[in-house]
């Protein structure tokens, strides 16, 4: 599973299915391994979008394979839900969960899922789930600020909030967090779950279409999974993205191509699952 803050991802995300997967889904393929590439956000239905469903759709995906998942983040809080944004269904489900919503991001609240799982109530009955068992942070660096525009900010940052300063602390703490539970879990002993943590740098293009890239992704991302790309909806058609340039052509991660970097990342964490299969 791939998480990420959106639209301001939107390059990796492309980025992901198109230089990283096919490598990835090659090697796993030769060890007799398969992999499949989830992307919830670009996979729900409006339906889904419309009745706030979202987050109960990403938990219930990483709760039927907790093994691997990864999240890009940059300069961007993301969307912080109220209670207007959550259904009944959801919170009978994961009803910790009231006591983050409308102070915690979309983004941020999955990560938890991820590393510290809410409780899970099915009819009554209480399930305590284990971390994610191999966790792949991405932060990418925040030289290219300097040359955006105003209307790129709003984009990449958190300056069209009306809590500016705020937004910018959440999601540093947010970062240091990811920090700190890899520094306790790899005090363990008997380590339950692996995280990894990468920053990683991005080509800025002022002229890249930002717009074009999502296009192309919802094409290819419909292509694996034998749908129209008509069939997601456009959420941000009618937003600055469909009329702003600007975004990155690659990615490095000190001076390597990012693509070698996560492909190297995700081997070792697949031998780890089964090393059986590279014996």
């Amino acid at each position: 599973m791939i998480i990420s803050t959106i639209p301001d991802m939107f390059s990796e995300h492309y980025y992901f299915i198109k230089e990283v997967f096919p490598q990835l889904k090659e090697i796993c393929n030769s060890h007799d391994i398969d992999l499949e590439y989830v992307d919830l956000y670009f996979s729900m239905t409006q339906k889904e979008f419309d009745t706030c469903r979202s987050i109960q759709k990403y938990f219930n995906s990483m709760d039927s394979d907790r093994t691997f998942y990864i999240c890009f983040r940059g300069q961007k809080l993301g969307c912080v839900p109220t209670p207007a944004d959550i259904d009944k269904l959801t919170l009978q489900e994961y009803p910790d969960l009231v006591d983050y919503i409308g102070d915690t991001s979309f983004t941020e609240l999955t990560v938890m899922h991820a590393l510290h799982p809410f409780e899970k109530c099915n009819e009554g009955d209480v399930q305590s789930l284990s971390p994610v068992k191999h966790s792949m942070f991405y932060f990418r660096n925040d030289d290219y600020l300097s040359e955006l525009t105003p209307s790129q900010r709003e984009i990449y940052t958190c300056k069209a909030c009306d809590e500016e300063f705020v937004h910018d602390l959440k999601l540093a703490m947010a970062k240091d967090l990811v920090f700190h539970d890899k520094h306790e879990l790899d005090k363990l002993k008997d380590k339950i779950s692996n995280i990894n943590i990468r920053r990683y740098d991005g080509i800025w293009d002022g002229d890249f279409d930002l717009y074009g890239v999502l296009n192309q992704y919802c094409e290819e991302y419909a292509k694996m999974w034998n749908k129209s790309a008509d069939d997601f909806p456009d959420y941000y058609g009618n937003t600055i993205v469909s009329s702003t340039k600007g975004g990155f052509s690659d990615f490095e991660c000190d001076g390597v191509s990012l693509k070698d970097i996560i492909i190297e990342d995700f081997v070792h964490e697949l031998k780890l699952e089964f090393p059986q299969n590279f014996e």
